[in-house]
């Protein structure tokens, strides 16, 4: 008995180091190859209005392409911040198969007590293969200035009480519950209305129910997940609809990177629109897929944003629109010339 534990012992080991070292060099592997992006401020804290430099370094694979921000990409991609200007990229290889790039922002903020970083979108291409990674959240410390004599400030000294008679509690009792009846009636109003709209919308003009679609958004104030994802989600079908009506373009069925391809086909549609559209959608796609937790200023930025983008899109469709019935009403005066007899 002892001399088969012997051996089993003497088979064992050396198993165990293996199984060991396989388990040891399998992890470094596979997180190397994963791709990591990150924000880097330059300052612990700023002032209101002062200048400094936001870096984004994204580290993956050598075979992917790293495309980052534009610098006038505004508050839908930047949040608190504002970017002035963009420096090159630059690019470190720490290793044959991994490559880091880097660029550096500079930025201000006018934000109050903090500014908050969002969750930045950065591209990464291989092939015809597009992946979007977001960087963490952070925020940046914003310092008040006061001036000198700032210990001399005092906050106002509290009201003197007087009690309140009797009957004027039972009237803002009565105020209280009418408030309240009136608040759940228009509630009421508004959920209903909100699920009658979609029916109403479905014949009227796409750019006007698209918009109308956007102006009901503006009445949410999405706070936790499922608000936050649900009112991205109506913002880009919103906007995808529109392309599918308008512009002819199966926004519906596509990924973003899909839908900008399809728009940079169509001269008519200018390059600054097509960089404002695919930076709402790929915040949207942040918050769907990433679990990104943008804040209700954000959202409304986002908001903003799109609706703006709907406009140009909107400009665009109906100057080519004037120009074919221009092109149509040429062709038939030059027509009715050419059918006109001549005198003798």
């Amino acid at each position: 008995m002892q001399r088969r534990m012997r051996g089993w012992t003497w088979i064992g080991g050396p198993l165990l180091v293996v199984l060991g070292l396989l388990h040891a060099g399998g992890h470094p592997a596979r997180a190397q190859s994963e791709p990591r992006v990150e924000a880097r401020v330059s300052a612990d804290s700023v002032k209101i209005g002062e200048r400094f430099t936001l870096t984004l370094v994204a580290a993956r694979a050598a075979n992917r392409d790293a495309m980052f921000p534009g610098v006038d990409a505004g508050s839908a991609v930047f949040g608190d911040l504002h970017a002035v200007r963009r420096g090159a990229v630059r690019t470190r290889r720490p290793s044959t198969a991994r490559r880091v790039d880097s660029v550096a922002y500079e930025v201000t903020t006018f934000a109050l007590d903090s500014a908050r970083v969002p969750v930045l979108p950065v591209r990464l291409a291989s092939g015809g293969d597009t992946t979007v990674v977001g960087t963490p959240p952070r925020t940046v410390p914003v310092v008040s200035v006061v001036g000198p004599d700032a210990e001399a400030l005092r906050t106002p000294a509290a009201l003197i009480h007087f009690p309140r008679p009797a009957w004027a509690w039972g009237l803002l009792a009565l105020l209280t519950a009418a408030a309240l009846g009136g608040g759940a009636y228009g509630w009421w109003r508004w959920r209903t209305r909100d699920e009658e709209a979609p029916d109403e919308t479905e014949s009227e003009h796409p750019y006007e129910a698209a918009s109308a679609r956007l102006r009901r958004l503006e009445r949410r104030h999405p706070s936790g997940d499922e608000a936050v994802k649900a009112f991205y989600v109506d913002l880009t079908e919103a906007l995808r609809v529109y392309l599918v009506r308008r512009v002819g373009v199966r926004a519906l069925e596509q990924t973003t990177a899909e839908v900008v391809a399809a728009l940079r086909r169509r001269p008519e549609v200018r390059d600054a629109t097509i960089r404002r559209l695919q930076a709402v959608l790929e915040q949207a796609d942040l918050v769907k897929f990433a679990d990104a937790q943008p804040s209700p200023v954000e959202s409304r930025s986002v908001l903003e944003e799109a609706q703006a983008v709907l406009d140009a899109l909107e400009a665009t469709r109906r100057r080519d629109d004037a120009q074919t019935r221009d092109d149509a009403q040429t062709r038939d005066d030059a027509q009715a010339t050419d059918d006109t007899p001549s005198s003798a």
